[in-house]
């Protein structure tokens, strides 16, 4: 199971293809210490604590006590995924000291990356994100967003970033979203690319092959948000979905949770009533690229996965 901290609502990036419903409202030390007596009472088999927003950089001091003060009998193997513009050394020294996985989020060279970005002073920021990319590029990995914006030139913007020593890569189609026929079909001919690329002996990690979901781009893991309700979901960051927060509400961590999250039944029964949200938002056409993105995608990484198992 994977534990999801909401640290803040707010970003200092608006993104178009991010969904989050961004406002100034962030966790409180009061939120997180009772979250913390909460974890260490209960005997949840967490494997990933994740540091989610918003950016969640802005929460610098709370990240750094969160791990400080977490319970001692849980695995301690945190993950942060960040537009990196707030990354400084101190803090890198601190994550490389703690265990801490962090994901810069690139999309390829400035241009391509701005495509998608609706962000004041654009030029200064991109130059702060490929430096810092270029500076750890060997500690980091990457979250590479594919959209109509930015898709035509998918290998070229791959390329950019791994000449930066970026080798771990996390591809995002963007979801959600209606793709047509012929982009759908130039999109599984740009990964094909990209396995190329690979068989040439130009080897990076596929960080896509540790990410598994019943419900794409959304997953099922514990989540608690900045007023210490506890979902089982992260669809809860989307504006789209904030009507359905209290459908989607399991506990909070003010009280002692009863139900048994790994009854198989009971995260059926919630994947479910995800799906009926999601079913609702979305038209046929948008869920039916889904579909198209997501076997493409697995499709891929099942090949690199492949290929990753049989190098010499």
């Amino acid at each position: 199971m994977e534990l999801i901290y909401i640290l803040t609502y707010d970003c200092n990036f608006r993104c178009k293809y991010c969904d989050v419903n961004k406002h100034d409202n962030s966790i409180s030390r009061e939120v997180i210490d009772q979250s913390l007596s909460f974890l260490e009472k209960s005997n949840f088999p967490v494997g990933k604590i994740k540091f989610f927003g918003g950016e969640p950089l802005l929460q610098k001091e709370n990240i750094q006590y969160i791990v400080r003060e977490f319970p001692a009998k849980i695995e301690r193997n945190f993950y942060i995924t960040t537009n990196s513009t707030l990354i400084d050394d101190d803090f890198m020294s601190f994550a490389r000291n703690n265990n801490i996985t962090l994901t810069f989020s690139l999309d390829g060279d400035g241009k391509a990356t701005g495509e998608n970005r609706n962000t004041k002073n654009w030029n200064d920021l991109s130059e702060i994100i490929i430096g810092n990319t270029r500076k750890y590029g060997d500690f980091i990995r990457v979250n590479q967003v594919i959209t109509s914006k930015n898709a035509r030139d998918f290998f070229a913007n791959f390329k950019f970033i791994y000449d930066l020593w970026v080798r771990k890569f996390n591809f995002l189609p963007e979801y959600y979203s209606e793709w047509t026929r012929e982009w759908l079909i130039n999109l599984k001919k740009w990964f094909d690319q990209i396995l190329d690329f690979y068989k040439d002996w130009n080897r990076f990690e596929l960080i896509n092959l540790e990410n598994y979901s019943d419900i794409s781009f959304f997953n099922l893991w514990l989540v608690i948000d900045t007023d210490g309700t506890i979902y089982w979901t992260n669809l809860i960051l989307s504006s789209r979905f904030e009507k359905y927060k209290k459908k989607l509400k399991i506990w909070d961590v003010f009280a002692w949770i009863t139900t048994d999250l790994q009854d198989k039944k009971i995260s059926e029964n919630y994947t479910n009533r995800i799906w009926s949200m999601v079913e609702k938002e979305y038209t046929g056409k948008v869920l039916q690229s889904v579909k198209y993105i997501d076997l493409i995608l697995s499709n891929f990484c099942n090949k690199f996965e492949h290929l990753w198992n049989t190098k010499d």
